[in-house]
């Protein structure tokens, strides 16, 4: 159930995709909205120079000045809403900011925010700590995408992991208003046998659920995120479901994986649980 949505914003273009599809999901889960809007304090190197004693400061008061400018645009914009809502301004430095908007999507069902490694603002980081930090799925959304909420066809990209039950337990609201489900499965021929067991078993699960679901075996790919990629293009999917990072957070740095791939490359929105 999905009764708390919180929404990253920071007076950006981005904010208009942001919040399009955070207040469609609202809307349709009968949710309340909350705005973040992000305060970066700068870290001002130390200046021995008296003639710079006086810049550290003046450049904290613009960002405030400039934070408080949008924390009015959004809250007029906020006012016009249909859906319950509330705005808040989370502070923190660069180091620390994700961990700040964690700890604020702790207590929700739901974070909305943009796809790392192609955020326009360059922001990664903090989506980086919500997903490590909250415990909160996380929809992530293309750079720009503009699209209706809730999605109509959801992909699961099934694999038997803990975070992948995860991510699909947490996708059952977005399931039950879809028109369509698919559940996606990549098999190696070793493995064939177990993965047609276990993606039995997830259908069952959800059809208990009350959703009517297709099971699609992705055959023949040497990459599970190629072959997701593929499939979710084929399906006509506006939403996919995956576990995210099931290798160390290093590991998915620096040899890729499904997570990487879907935070770099997918264009179309993410539902990310670990």
């Amino acid at each position: 159930m999905i009764k708390n949505i919180v929404v990253h914003l920071t007076g950006s273009d981005e904010d208009e995709v942001r919040l399009e599809a955070a207040e469609g999901l609202a809307a349709a889960f009968n949710a309340h909205l909350t705005g973040l809007l992000m305060h970066v304090d700068p870290e001002i190197a130390v200046m021995p120079e008296a003639a710079y004693a006086g810049v550290g400061p003046e450049l904290i008061q613009e960002e405030r000045e400039k934070t408080e400018r949008r924390r009015k645009a959004l809250t007029i914009q906020f006012d016009k809403m249909g859906v319950p809502n509330d705005l808040r301004v989370v502070e923190g430095w660069r180091s620390t900011i994700g961990g700040a908007m964690a700890a604020e999507a702790h207590v929700a069902d739901l974070f909305v925010g943009t796809r790392p490694y192609g955020d326009p603002n360059k922001e990664q980081f903090l989506e980086e700590g919500v997903l490590f930090g909250s415990g909160t799925p996380c929809l992530l959304l293309p750079p720009g995408y503009r699209a209706s909420m809730p999605p109509q066809t959801v992909l699961v990209a099934w694999k038997s992991t803990r975070e992948c039950a995860r991510a699909t337990r947490d996708a059952i609201p977005f399931m039950l208003q879809a028109r369509q489900v698919v559940v996606a499965f990549a098999t190696e021929r070793a493995d064939e046998e177990r993965h047609n067991s276990s993606a039995a078993d997830v259908a069952r699960y959800l059809s208990r659920h009350g959703i009517s679901l297709e099971v699609r075996e992705m055959a023949g790919w040497e990459a599970a995120d190629e072959a997701i990629l593929t499939e979710a293009k084929d399906q006509g999917a506006d939403l996919i479901v995956a576990g995210a990072f099931g290798h160390s957070r290093l590991q998915e740095r620096v040899m890729g994986g499904v997570t990487r791939t879907l935070l770099t490359r997918c264009e179309l929105p993410v539902l990310l649980s670990r």
